[in-house]
């Protein structure tokens, strides 16, 4: 059993057949993947960061679960929802690769974490966007409720306790 690290993908041109040769539906069940785009042109790497947006949702694969999609480039992240960071150094740490071998406990929940993934492969990832969007609405409500009741809490302990006048 392997510790998912990442899955380094450089890419030297725009070219589709290239492109789509890298591309698979299981690209991202075992191990995160970091797509190198910092050797290209800056429209190059916008028709890239689209082609590959494109194939994910085309194939209705997410580039988020089991393990998300990094793209290297210059460019801003306004232009996708996919996840960019401008060198490799700024990729999350936490699946980078480590020395030495795993213990017994790490090693059952990596197990635990395989039938995770078999179980996340069966999940349509459009109906657990707009879930995942619904549940975030609705913890967005009631943290705004709770912040609103703070402050009515807080202006009425002051009208309490403060002198009054007349």
């Amino acid at each position: 059993m392997n510790l998912p690290v990442y899955l380094h993908i450089h890419l030297k041109n725009d070219s589709p057949d290239e492109i789509l040769s890298k591309l698979d539906p299981e690209m991202n069940m075992k191990s995160p993947v970091a797509f190198h785009l910092e050797s290209m042109s800056r429209e190059e790497q916008r028709q890239l960061i689209g082609m590959i947006e494109n194939y994910f949702e085309t194939e209705n694969i997410s580039y988020k679960f089991p393990y998300p999609i990094y793209i290297i480039s210059e460019l801003e992240s306004s232009i996708t929802g996919m996840q960019l960071v401008k060198k490799q150094e700024e990729l999350p740490k936490f699946f980078q690769q480590k020395e030495g071998r795993m213990n017994v406990k790490e090693t059952h929940l990596a197990l635990k974490n395989r039938l995770l993934h078999q179980e996340i492969r069966n999940v349509d990832p459009a109906v657990m966007r707009t879930e995942l969007a619904r549940y975030a609405m609705v913890h967005r409500q009631i943290y705004e409720g709770e912040k609103e009741y703070s402050f009515y809490k807080g202006l009425l302990q002051k009208l309490k306790t403060g002198k009054k006048r007349g």
